[in-house]
């Protein structure tokens, strides 16, 4: 099912949708549980479309921007997707069925360094035992997770899909009412496609009905050109190519690898593939992709890297195809500075000093 795909006639659903939403929540707030507040420095990353939102490369850059002037830093997440349960720290040599696939793109990401913790947990609150003290740790998708109470939270909407303007599930994309939106620190324009000027910014921050405590930042999405794997020649562009993959918002992902811009040597995106987000890609699903490949005379496949997250070598299938992938990164252009600014005076003001790169 795609969630992101309204669907009006359902709307009678909603609100019990969202009753169940308010009953569990209440159970944190009436401290039936008492929600667990972290010693350490957290920033929540969070979005109330059910995905597609752009977190994990977000959170991504957040890293690279602290790790060098820290002595640790920390990923967290829930490890969505994953086949087992407990608390555990990523390592390189783990597969996406026991970590899952963002948390495994992580951990690769800074291969062996020493100084980045990335846990999975079901409950966050077990993994902040394994981490130093001063630790600043940056949660995924922990907007709605009630167990953690972060002082700090960023709320992440996709230029373009106004929360405010959405349906909540089962009838829209939203996990909950667009009034949640209130209780965020700050909220982030993902996924810009131009650099938003001030007069924009200041449209959007109306047409969300931000408060007057709540920042508002953008970034862009930007995507190189398709990166050898597993020993494959370096992009040419006179390739014929298959393009597939298994995350949130496939759309821009597409627009771009099937773009003419890519295949300049007379190659082109033959066919394209779909998969719903975190599929794995289980062996009739690599058999598939060959097949489809085979048929339409493709010799590559561009696909993301988180997709290929969730393989730990060349699948034997796609033994007689290049395989590449499309390097997508955030961009925050001139919120850079702001966006780091605000996110060292926002730990501050909870008593954590932690130095950034302004």
């Amino acid at each position: 099912m795609n969630l992101r795909q309204p669907r009006p006639r359902w709307r009678f659903l909603s609100p019990i949708y969202l009753f169940a939403v308010a009953l569990h929540r209440s159970i944190y707030e009436w401290k039936i549980i008492v929600p667990y507040l972290p010693s350490q420095p957290t920033l929540s990353l969070g979005n109330l479309h059910a995905g597609g939102t752009g977190k994990t490369p977000i959170a991504l850059w957040i890293l690279e921007q602290l790790q060098p002037h820290v002595e640790d830093i920390a990923y967290v997440s829930r490890g969505y997707g994953r086949k087992t349960k407990e608390c555990r720290r990523v390592e390189l040599d783990d597969s996406a069925d026991e970590v899952g696939d963002e948390a495994r793109l992580v951990r690769h990401v800074f291969g062996h360094c020493p100084d980045v913790h990335v846990f999975v947990a079901r409950k966050r609150r077990e993994a902040f035992a394994h981490l130093p003290q001063k630790c600043p740790v940056i949660l995924d998708d922990a907007f709605q997770h009630w167990d953690l109470q972060s002082p700090i939270s960023l709320l992440i909407c996709p230029y373009g899909d106004w929360y405010n303007e959405a349906l909540v599930l089962p009838a829209g994309p939203l996990r909950e009412a667009a009034s949640a939106a209130q209780r965020a620190s700050a909220i982030l324009i993902s996924k810009c496609p131009h650099p938003i000027n001030a007069h924009e910014r200041l449209a959007i921050s109306k047409r969300l009905g931000l408060t007057k405590d709540q920042q508002l930042f953008t970034a862009q999405e930007v995507m190189g050109e398709p990166r050898p794997m597993w020993g494959a020649p370096a992009w040419c562009g006179d390739e014929t190519a298959l393009v597939f993959s298994g995350i949130g918002d496939p759309e821009r992902f597409e627009q771009f690898a099937c773009h003419s811009d890519r295949f300049k040597q007379g190659g082109v995106a033959a066919t394209t593939l779909r998969f719903p987000d975190h599929t794995p890609l289980d062996p009739p699903r690599r058999a598939q992709i060959a097949s489809d490949a085979y048929q339409s005379a493709c010799n590559a496949v561009i696909t993301t890297a988180k997709d290929l997250a969730r393989l730990e070598e060349k699948p034997s299938e796609w033994d007689d195809l290049h395989i590449y992938c499309l390097p997508h990164e955030v961009d925050f252009g001139t919120d850079r500075n702001p966006f780091l600014l605000w996110l060292q005076s926002q730990w501050k003001a909870h008593g954590y000093r932690v130095p950034l790169p302004l």
